[in-house]
């Protein structure tokens, strides 16, 4: 059936999936993302069998973290320079070879240590390729992106919570029961359906401003961090997320001590609250996306710290598993809630030829550096103190910078703007209805 112009511009979630090439991208991603799922576990599971040492396996999902923080940047300055379509292709492809030669490798006995490593850090290098090139592709593929990117930003974001959701679940399964050649053959698989896919999508060209020479690389790669200090809405909102991840990135840590020292359910009970996290982050995910436009980034951020907050301070005065799930469900719930409207509005901001690098410097700042300090720190702390006094610490900390939001003069001024901006929509609306009749 052929699509009317008001449902091709619709952003509704179902004129969204009615997009054929954003759909087949979204389902190109889901498989992808299962796959490397698999991957992780399998070769998590076969380090730890073959060197007993637990350091040695946990090097392997803190591979893509190191990667991230010391070549994330220079990799989006590369993504940004080359055609989209064939680098997301070749990317998926290249990450099916590596994961085919780890296999043959294995079936012929000769796979050591250094082989996994050696295959991870390739794939992670892949990946971040490939990332920067689908955050440009996506606003080029949608009718009407000033409308559009937020749901679609929404549906990416729930979907990759589903397969997270979803996948450690039946990865355990898999990695138990099935051989890791044929998880790596698997894994291989996806990744190939997902260049595939993207062969049959019409990507258009994107515009490519390069600089020559290593220097002119290097400055390059400084335009996306150049970018988001130059509008201090952007920079203040990277201020506040690199602050929060950094109170938050030891939640990881947190929450299995948490389950077994305070709630006492054991095992069941942290896989209950790690679901519980990835069901309030797709709940979180949609809601913003829906309503994305209707709230300025700093209400968003508001919303999101006391809802956050006041979970992790709910969750160690009550401890019930019940209640901790609610509460983690929240916590996630008002986390997500501002991702989606920041992406987008950094997204629809930036010139099509900076925003892989622009992406990846609000990651890089926001999470790639203050993460894995709050690690180091949080570890320190759960030696030191109590977890329920811990995760009070940090509902507190969440909370205070949600009510500082209210006198960052940035916000304030964003705030008034976008107040301003629905005001004149509401008038031209209400003129356009007043004429129809």
């Amino acid at each position: 059936m052929k699509q009317t112009k008001n449902e091709i511009h619709n952003d509704s979630y179902g004129s969204i999936l009615r997009i054929p090439s954003f759909c087949v991208l979204l389902v190109g991603r889901l498989i992808s993302g299962a796959g490397q799922i698999l991957f992780s576990m399998a070769t998590m599971w076969y380090i730890l069998q073959l060197t007993e040492s637990a350091l040695a396996a946990a090097l392997i999902p803190m591979l893509p973290y190191f990667i991230y923080a010391f070549l994330g940047i220079p990799l989006a300055t590369i993504s940004d320079r080359l055609p989209k379509k064939q680098l997301l292709i070749w990317t998926d492809i290249l990450r099916a070879c590596v994961a085919c030669i780890l296999a043959i490798l294995f079936m012929s006995g000769q796979m050591v240590p250094w082989h996994i490593y050696a295959a991870n850090l390739l794939i992670a290098i892949l990946g971040f390729l490939f990332n920067p090139a689908t955050q440009t592709v996506i606003p080029a593929i949608l009718p009407n992106p000033s409308k559009q990117l937020a749901p679609a930003n929404a549906l990416l974001n729930s979907a990759s919570k589903t397969i997270e959701l979803l996948g450690y679940a039946i990865g355990g399964i898999l990695v138990a029961f099935i051989s890791v050649q044929s998880i790596l053959f698997i894994y291989a698989l996806t990744f190939l359906v997902s260049s595939l896919s993207i062969v049959f999508i019409h990507i258009p060209v994107t515009k490519v401003v390069k600089q020559k020479g290593i220097s002119g690389f290097m400055r390059d790669s400084m335009q996306g961090i150049t970018f988001l200090f130059s509008r201090k809405i952007l920079a203040c909102c990277i201020i506040f997320g690199a602050i929060i991840n950094f109170a938050g990135a030891p939640l990881h840590i947190f929450t299995p001590i948490f389950a077994n020292m305070v709630l006492h359910a054991g095992p069941q009970g942290y896989g209950l609250l790690q679901s519980a996290f990835a069901a309030g982050g797709i709940a979180g995910s949609l809601l913003s996306g829906k309503y994305a436009k209707r709230l300025s980034l700093a209400r968003w951020f508001l919303i999101s710290y006391l809802i956050s907050g006041a979970s992790l301070l709910l969750m160690p005065m009550f401890p019930n598993l019940y209640i901790a799930i609610v509460c983690s469900f929240l916590l996630m719930l008002g986390l997500a809630l501002v991702n989606v409207p920041l992406v987008t509005s950094i997204l629809l901001s930036t010139p099509e030829e900076k925003r892989g690098r622009v992406m990846n410097s609000m990651g890089v700042l926001m999470s790639g550096i203050s993460n894995p300090i709050g690690l180091l720190l949080g570890g320190w702390f759960i030696e030191t103190y109590n977890p329920s006094w811990v995760y009070m610490g940090i509902g507190v900390f969440v909370v205070i910078m949600g009510l500082t939001s209210l006198f960052v003069r940035p916000f304030r001024e964003e705030q008034g703007t976008h107040s301003r901006t629905q005001k004149a929509v509401e008038i031209k609306t209400f003129a356009k209805v007043g004429r129809s009749k």
